[in-house]
């Protein structure tokens, strides 16, 4: 019958693919036909070409937030002795126990209006601590803190310490 013709033909047909299944899962390919790897100096060339293009990309991306920063600093900076950017290093002083320490601008503030800025700082705080025996030890914590522009003052440009304030 016609039916049975089909249905032998279609068995015929997938026979060679559910060989090559088999001998694929077997690892049998491998043996009898192991594919190469060949990589050819072009190969190699192109991969050179990605990875000097990949850093030449994170040099640039670099270079351009360094001179927005640098940009936003200069801004800032013409506009008065009380503006600071955002991501600015700054030096704080500390009232209460009268030290200057490094900080980094995290938030400016209009709240008071647009010539009355207040800001966000963040610095590092040695804290010494006694303990049960009476030994000393010593922590430092990050502390986050509002302040105004009296306290703070400007850092001269370091491209190596703003871009890790960047990162």
């Amino acid at each position: 019958s016609s039916c049975h013709l089909l249905q032998q033909r279609s068995f015929n047909n997938s026979l060679p693919i559910m060989f090559s299944k088999f001998a694929n899962k077997i690892g049998l390919f491998d043996i009898l036909a192991p594919v190469k790897s060949r990589r050819s100096s072009k190969d190699s060339e192109d991969d050179s070409t990605t990875i000097a293009n990949s850093y030449s990309d994170d040099n640039q991306m670099k270079r351009k937030r360094l001179d927005a920063q640098l940009k936003a600093e200069k801004e800032a900076e013409a506009r008065g002795p009380k503006f600071f950017a955002k991501k600015q290093r700054v030096r704080y002083l500390n009232k209460m126990t009268n030290a200057v320490c490094d900080a980094v601008v995290v938030g400016v503030h209009y709240d008071d209006g647009p010539d009355k800025p207040y800001y966000t700082i963040k610095y590092k705080k040695q804290c010494e601590e006694t303990l049960d025996d009476g030994s000393k030890k010593t922590t430092v914590r990050e502390v986050e803190k509002q302040t105004n522009p009296d306290r703070l003052s400007r850092v001269p440009w370091d491209e190596d310490k703003s871009w890790k304030v960047l990162q």
